[in-house]
């Protein structure tokens, strides 16, 4: 049987917009640009189809990864310069690291849950800490009960209930608490009903979402640390998202490999390179830059991380 019976019958017309077409049969419709030879799709079709709206796995990204990685501030100038086809345009650059960071994460090895030793013997010494271990499914509130049980010399932590007070606030008397207290006693409670597993689990959920919220805010920390330098607002935004692709790969790299620190200064200097040849500054102005941005950058993420916290809590 010949192939091409799998394919749909061909028709002087395209398919999506009915434009009539040329001859010879074009491979796109010169009206909407859709193939002009449709077949049903492979899984590989399909999968690249699918994955190619968010990612980019295509030539250009192998070309884009290297002079992002290897030519600091290069793959931003040359976008600014008007080289559009030539490399991954700037946020399927940051979706695509983003993707390899967290797919790659999902598949290393994880640590253990709870790192906490039985140390039966410490429990009769007055002023020593208390050692237990902790089940993975433990919430926080009965891992503080089981210890301080322990620490009375109790066998166990049985029956481990929630709490209803926050300082002066007690639930069970409403009349204690204003509005505020109650919401945010209620609000601690639920943190503390969350099991460590949870946290996990939901933490790398909403992780993706966090890093892709702060790169507008991170274009305007930018903004500010370089005022006067000419650019605009969208300029430092896509300096930001191929500052963070480089992060990404980066901090997996080390995690995969456990060079941690070592990563931390090459990325640093990674940075400072890459704003030398972006901004046009000297060693001295990107190194007082890069540690005042890297100051404001530890803030904004323990931002964004009690925000993640209280989204959690608050969704449990």
């Amino acid at each position: 049987m010949s192939s091409k019976t799998h394919h749909a019958p061909e028709l002087p017309y395209c398919r999506n917009c009915h434009f009539t077409l040329a001859t010879p049969r074009p491979v796109y419709c010169g009206h909407c640009g859709q193939e002009t030879d449709l077949h049903p799709p492979s899984v590989r079709e399909m999968f690249t189809e699918y994955l190619g709206h968010y990612v980019a796995f295509d030539g250009p990204l192998w070309r884009t990864l290297w002079a992002l990685v290897c030519l600091p501030g290069h793959l931003t100038n040359a976008y600014f310069h008007g080289q559009r086809r030539r490399y991954v345009l700037p946020l399927r650059v940051y979706l695509s690291a983003s993707f390899i960071f967290f797919v790659g994460w999902a598949l290393l090895p994880q640590g253990p849950t709870q790192v906490v030793e039985a140390d039966p013997a410490a429990i009769a010494e007055a002023g020593k800490p208390v050692r237990l271990r902790v089940k993975p499914n433990a919430t926080p509130a009965e891992t503080a009960a089981a210890a301080e049980a322990m620490a009375k010399g109790a066998s166990g932590a049985g029956g481990v209930s929630v709490s209803t007070k926050f300082g002066e606030c007690d639930l069970a008397r409403p009349e204690t608490c204003s509005a505020f207290e109650r919401w945010l006693t209620q609000f601690v409670n639920k943190a503390e009903s969350i099991t460590f597993e949870q946290w996990k689990a939901r933490g790398k959920a909403v992780a993706p979402y966090g890093m892709l919220a702060m790169q507008p805010i991170f274009a305007a920390l930018l903004l500010l640390t370089f005022a006067g330098s000419g650019r605009r607002y969208a300029e430092h935004f896509v300096f930001s998202l191929h500052s963070h692709s480089v992060w990404f790969l980066a901090l997996l790299l080390a995690m995969a490999a456990g060079l941690e620190g070592l990563m931390m200064f090459a990325v640093f200097g990674h940075g400072l390179a890459a704003m030398q040849r972006v901004y046009g500054l000297g060693w001295w102005g990107a190194i007082w830059r890069g540690l005042l941005l890297s100051a404001l950058y530890f803030l904004l993420l323990a931002g964004v991380a009690l925000t993640m916290v209280a989204l959690i809590a608050a969704t449990a």
